[in-house]
């Protein structure tokens, strides 16, 4: 039998979850940011959409292209609660659920149909439910696997359903801008109009030798996807990540070296526990750092092994603060991991290494129940507690520890 992939897709989820539990926020152009008057927009209402408001934008920014939008400080537990939320919904269908990102779930339904209607009916369901319960609308996709699913379900947004079946697949990607193919980017866009690349349907007859050799690898993946095939065959479709990282902008420069470095510990510790979550090690690891000016500079080093230990990350990259010259006081600090493998078991004869593994592992688990960073480093305590909003491609892996 066929796969059947459903894609849910929440439409503008955070706005739209700050709408529905603050009516007097409802028709109005709204945007989530955090508490930092420095942070950026990470989302928006399709009001404020509309009329200019873009995701990256800063708060003064934003409020200079619209003086009449609402900026709210972001939620990280309402969202995270409304994302585990709506996956019980979906788990009522099918047990085959993968919570995609926070606003973004698939669902296997190839199963379901003797006990349930058809795809457009358990979708619609679905749709009610969510709208009842929260007061937010979804965007649904139906196809054959995730990538056809997710490009149907982007391609009816907002509120929409589209269904594609095995069948329709050439059909529908032939007149779809190549830009609606996961992964494909502005730049990739733009190089591939260099070409003559338009839509995909220009896509799937152009040769994949000449793609291969100007993009590597990824000009196969494009080719197939442009036919509608997963060419990963892993349950995110797209380009592979090749990075993590993380970032701060700060209320207000620092200069302290003390204070930067326990900085650089906070997300290099940020940047191990997402590494051990995405079941990856690195080996390469970046620091990155910006002036008032907005000057950004870039220090890269790689170590001759992979590892997802935050202290081990935040070795190298203190190291690469201490061989830093500042010019001046900074705004920004980030760090970054690349050269990313898929982590492998630590022999049980190498008792540090173990020792390290076992310490995280508790670690983990305890903010997973109590909320990131309810157990850390007793050096992080020299940092202001600081305000974000987790990022719309956040997935939680565990039911919502508040709601419990």
């Amino acid at each position: 039998m066929d796969k059947t992939i459903m894609y849910i897709d929440a439409d503008a989820f955070f706005a739209s979850v700050e709408q529905a539990s603050r009516p007097n926020l409802l028709g109005k152009p709204v945007a989530v940011a955090g508490r930092n008057k420095r942070t950026v927009v990470v989302a928006s209402s399709y009001e404020a959409k509309r009329l200019g408001i873009k995701t990256g934008m800063t708060k003064g920014g934003a409020k200079r292209t619209l003086p009449s939008l609402i900026i709210v400080e972001g939620n990280n537990e309402k969202y995270v609660d409304t994302c585990v939320r709506i996956n019980e919904i979906l788990l009522k269908y099918t047990p085959e659920v993968e919570i995609y990102s926070i606003d973004e779930s698939f669902m296997d339904i190839t199963g379901s149909f003797p006990f349930f209607p058809s795809p457009a009916g358990i979708a619609h369901a679905i749709k009610k439910e969510i709208k009842d319960t929260f007061g937010i609308t979804c965007s649904i996709g139906i196809g054959p696997n995730r990538l056809i699913a997710k490009i149907a379900g982007e391609s009816g947004k907002p509120d929409g359903l589209v269904m594609v079946k095995k069948e329709e697949t050439r059909g529908f990607m032939k007149e779809l801008p190549v830009g609606a193919i996961p992964g494909i980017g502005k730049r990739m866009g733009v190089a591939l109009k260099d070409l003559g690349v338009i839509t995909c349907g220009e896509l799937l007859d152009f040769p994949v030798s000449v793609l291969r050799r100007r993009f590597g690898i990824w000009g196969d993946y494009v080719s197939l996807m442009a036919q509608g095939i997963e060419p990963l065959g892993d349950k995110r479709s797209g380009r592979p990540s090749t990075s993590i990282g993380h970032s701060m902008t700060f209320e207000e420069d620092i200069g302290d070296r003390a204070t930067i470095k326990s900085h650089i510990l906070e997300l290099s510790e940020m940047v191990g526990r997402r590494l051990r979550k995405e079941g990856m090690t690195a080996r390469g690891f970046s620091l990155t750092w910006r002036y008032p000016d907005f000057t950004t500079y870039t220090k890269r080093c790689s170590i001759p092994f992979h590892t997802q230990d935050g202290k081990m990350i935040y070795q190298v990259t203190g190291t690469l603060m201490d061989s830093i010259r500042l010019k001046d006081r900074i705004r920004l600090l980030g760090v970054t991991a690349f050269n990313l493998q898929k982590s492998m078991a630590i022999s049980p004869l190498i008792e540090k290494s173990d020792k390290g593994e076992r310490l995280y592992k508790v670690m983990d688990t305890i903010n997973d129940i109590f909320g990131e960073h309810s157990i850390h480093r007793a050096t992080l305590l020299l940092c202001r507690k600081h305000h974000w909003v987790i990022s719309p491609a956040y997935r939680p892996y565990k039911s919502y520890p508040f709601r419990r």
